[in-house]
């Protein structure tokens, strides 16, 4: 099938900000081994962080959608690739900064500190 419509010619590729890193799934596990291997590199109580990544949490009834879950006694945050992507600030241009906040909120939690504490170490 030729894409010459109205006598225009060829059309030129449609750029795209959303696949030039991979599929969705690639680009957020992507982010989230950065962001892990940040906080492990830099905080000690998170040397030995660990992360899991699934598309939506298990539900029961009457429980909230959560976007990512802690476990304390194994050092593992899972996060939940859908509800971050799609239930974040429309305001926030760049999907990265979305995930970032998650992994970073999701550690924050497993070590009992402000998220705060963890992007301003100061």
């Amino acid at each position: 099938m030729q894409r010459d419509r109205h006598g225009r010619g060829m059309r030129r590729p449609l750029p795209s900000k959303l696949f030039r890193h991979g599929t969705r799934a690639s680009f957020f596990a992507t982010v989230v081994a950065d962001t892990a291997g940040w906080l492990s590199a830099t905080f000690e109580e998170l040397r030995e962080l660990k992360w899991k990544i699934e598309d939506v949490p298990p539900l029961g009834p009457g429980e909230r959608l959560r976007r990512f879950s802690a476990d304390k006694q194994n050092m593992t945050i899972t996060l939940y690739r859908i509800p971050i992507e799609r239930l974040g600030k429309n305001r926030i241009p760049d999907p990265r900064i979305q995930i970032e906040q998650a992994v970073v909120g999701a550690a924050a939690e497993l070590i009992d500190r402000d998220p705060w504490e963890l992007i301003h170490p100061d």
